[in-house]
């Protein structure tokens, strides 16, 4: 945290005494919650505002059943299984004895 000293009116401290003390809570700690929501609140204004949102939704694909939850079994698939070879396999599936 940093400390900061700053200006307030009469009627400003008031108010923030009087919620401090219903909130139970110090002055620093009501104006540090304010101020995160004034924050928040500018920050999801400025997004809400920026034109890139205004293409969001334009764009339509086909009608194929491919979305973004299961592209990837479309781009990826599976191979077909197949029985897995081994090298130098014994055709009668016995152990040989290399020694």
């Amino acid at each position: 945290m940093k400390r900061v000293q700053l200006i307030l009116e009469e009627w400003q401290h008031n108010w923030l005494a009087e919620q401090a003390k219903n909130e139970q809570k110090t002055i620093s700690a009501v104006l540090r919650e304010m101020l995160t929501e004034a924050i928040e609140r500018k920050q999801a204004q400025v997004w809400q505002d920026d034109p890139i949102w205004g293409i969001v939704g334009l764009g339509e694909g086909p009608d194929d059943g491919i979305n973004s939850e299961n592209l990837d079994t479309f781009l990826y698939p599976r191979p077909a299984k197949r029985p897995i070879l081994r090298i130098a396999e014994n055709p009668d599936d016995e152990p040989t004895d290399y020694r």
